[in-house]
């Protein structure tokens, strides 16, 4: 006898498996959707952290590259606008230097995107202990946003 198209128990086969491949594919692509907005928020801190990297190297220090207070004869120092600026992103609330014996930059996520205010803070490990020796090898990141795996 000639079979003419698909049995029942075929198609609901392939629709039990197209089924759970949807099933983790969806959550899969929604973290990583975030991830990719979050890169945002990571590339905001980018020109601060540049910028702290200079001064730490001219000056032997983050505590005259802080933003609080301009420090007489620091041409380096971190300048309030390039927060301001790096913080003019549509998913980027804040970015600060926080630290004042270490480098810690802190940037915030706006509400929106699925996002509830994350953070992304990433802290320079630091050489030296004088003078020209003092410098940043490297740089740890963490923050909330971290943690929910965005970064």
């Amino acid at each position: 006898m000639k079979k003419n198209g698909f049995t029942l128990i075929e198609l609901m086969i392939v629709i039990a498996i197209i089924g759970i491949l949807a099933a983790v594919a969806v959550p899969q692509y929604s973290q990583y959707t975030k991830r990719a907005a979050f890169s945002e928020v990571k590339l905001a801190v980018a020109p601060i952290k540049s910028a702290v990297e200079l001064c730490y190297h001219n000056e032997a220090g983050v505590d005259a590259c802080n933003t609080s207070a301009p420090v007489v004869g620091v041409t380096s120092q971190v300048k309030p606008n390039i927060l301001t600026r790096a913080a003019s992103s549509a998913l980027v609330t804040s970015v600060a230097l926080v630290g004042t014996t270490e480098p810690i930059i802190e940037a915030t996520a706006a509400n929106v995107e699925g996002f509830a205010g994350e953070t992304y803070v990433i802290t320079g490990v630091t050489t030296g202990t004088t003078g020209v020796d003092r410098a940043i090898s490297d740089w740890i990141e963490s923050g909330t946003g971290c943690t929910a795996g965005y970064c």
